[in-house]
């Protein structure tokens, strides 16, 4: 392999032209990607072949994303509001192909477009180039984590950005990476070495429960948290017949001993 001829991993020109070499697949994407951002359009993938034995990609294309045609729906005539039509038939795309010393080699390469590119400036909100950045990925982890809602986190990140123009990514995306942290977080369940029950009471509730504790209802709301965890709480009312809180546990599990 000649490294003054094969793009390094992370490191791309704007340029695409017929013959240039890649490191894998991924890299052969992310340049192509690059280039659409810079001239105006979207990229996807169409197909990736594959080695049967083995399992390694063999061979990749990479068209734009008004390649094709929408298929007919079947029940075209009795939708009363058709989506945009996205799809041009347009003909731009790459294909590569992969070398037996591991190296991805462009093989076909069109450039020509059916349709007005996008102007670049606009290109960020793209389909193939919205993206969450690292840092924004952060933040959205420490909003949601106070209980910030989406919308508010979202109109906190577009401002910080200098409006949802400049932001690189919309609701949408937003509100998919919020669901899907939460379902990975669902399936992952707690580390072991966290698992416990939290009691509280402080001196307020004390003093309450010495005066009012005569009776104690044992109230547990069911997994109605983001965690789904339950919250048990110990109430009873005072002598002006308003709830007051005696106690309050956030269990783990709803087991004999997280109840005793």
């Amino acid at each position: 392999m000649d490294p003054t001829s094969t793009k390094p991993q992370g490191e791309c020109n704007v340029s695409i032209k017929l013959g240039m070499k890649f490191d894998s697949d991924e890299h052969a994407y992310e340049c192509y990607n690059e280039y659409a951002t810079s001239i105006g359009f979207s990229v996807r993938k169409e197909y990736a072949n594959k080695n049967r034995v083995q399992g390694y990609v063999t061979s990749t294309k990479f068209t734009c994303y008004k390649e094709g045609y929408r298929n007919i729906d079947k029940r075209d005539s009795m939708v009363k509001k058709h989506r945009k039509e996205t799809r041009t038939g347009c003909l731009a795309h790459i294909i590569t192909s992969r070398r037996s010393n591991g190296v991805f080699r462009i093989t076909s390469f069109e450039d020509k477009h059916s349709y007005p590119l996008v102007d670049p400036t606009l290109s960020h909100l793209l389909p193939s180039q919205r993206n969450i950045k690292v840092v924004q990925a952060y933040e959205l982890d420490l909003l949601d984590d106070s209980g910030i809602r989406p919308k508010a986190s979202f109109e906190y990140a577009a401002r910080q950005a200098g409006g949802q123009f400049f932001l690189g990514y919309t609701k949408g995306d937003h509100k998919n990476y919020l669901r899907d942290k939460r379902q990975e977080s669902l399936k992952r369940g707690f580390d072991d070495s966290l698992i416990t029950n939290v009691f509280w009471v402080d001196a307020k509730m004390i003093r309450d429960f010495k005066i009012y504790g005569d009776v104690v209802s044992f109230d547990t709301t069911y997994r109605t948290n983001r965690e789904y965890r339950p919250l048990a709480l110990f109430v009873d009312l005072n002598n002006h017949r308003e709830m007051v809180i005696f106690g309050a546990a956030l269990l783990y599990e709803e087991s004999t001993g997280s109840f005793e």
